[in-house]
Parts: C-alpha cells; structure tokens; sequence
C-alpha cells in the first residue's frame, strides 16, 4: 500500500512504523486521521494503543478524524459475526478469505475508545467497501481538550 501511494503520490512522504509509537514529541500535531485502520486492527488493546498514541502527540485542540465501518446489518455479514466470536471474544471481529481479520464497530465501543477526547460529531454514512459492498460507516470528529480546563482548545 505504501508503494502504490509513493507512486501516485510522490510529493508525500509515507512512512510505515515498526512500533506502535509515533516517532514525534507529546503535543506536537495538530491533527490525525484514521480512515479504514480501526478496522485493519481488531483488538480492542490494539485500537486503544492507537488512540493513546494519538493522543500524546495531539496538542490540546488538535483535531481527530476517524473514518470507519458500523456493525453490519446483511445475513452475509452477521453469519460472519457469529462464525467467528468465540474465535476472537468479540462480536463483529472476522476473517476475511484473504486471509486478514477486520473488525467493524459498536457504537458504544467508538464511544468508549474515543473517550479521552471531546466528540464534536458522529456522522452516520453509507459507503461502498473495497470488495464494492455497501456499509454502513461513520465519521467521528473530536479534539483533545486542554487538561488543564478539560475544555476544547479551539
């Protein structure tokens, strides 16, 4: 993925990390974006170890943007929640026949993940997935608020 984005893109500079931390100071980025990686991890002490991370480099006010699925709705999609939740302990994580295992959301996790941070809106989307499926999305808006007054610095 980093290579095809190099090549259509070649003015920006993509880095993949080999950690789980970002290699900048606390409070030096004004904003982050997370489009489809939420469910590219599908442990929640791998989604919270994003979030943490993002965090601490976010400034107080910095903005955060995450784009990803909803729980599903279709046969197709809930007979794959059911195949694989005793697997993984935790509805709505499944594998792919590709051979990768995603993960799409509850509501109630979304909102317990993004905890630490103040939620300024959550979007409910329809999108067309990778595979040309329809899905159910969101996009969830938040700033890290200033610990001092645990209000949004805007």
């Amino acid at each position: 993925m980093i290579g095809a984005a190099r090549g259509r893109f070649p003015e920006i500079t993509f880095q993949q990390l080999q950690s789980t931390t970002i290699p900048l100071p606390d409070s030096s980025v004004d904003g982050a974006l997370l489009f489809s990686v939420l469910t590219c991890v599908p442990t929640d002490d791998g989604q919270r170890a994003i979030l943490a991370e993002l965090h601490r480099v976010l400034r107080p006010g910095g903005l955060l943007y995450i784009s990803d699925l909803w729980l599903q709705h279709d046969e197709r999609n809930l007979s794959r929640y059911a195949r694989d939740e005793a697997k993984y302990g935790t509805y709505g994580v499944f594998d792919l026949p590709e051979g990768v295992t995603v993960r799409h959301h509850n509501p109630k996790w979304i909102e317990t993940l993004t905890s630490d941070f103040e939620t300024v809106a959550v979007d409910h989307i329809e999108v067309v997935t990778m595979n040309g499926n329809p899905a159910q999305a969101f996009q969830w808006f938040g700033v890290k608020p200033n610990l001092r007054t645990n209000i949004p610095a805007v």
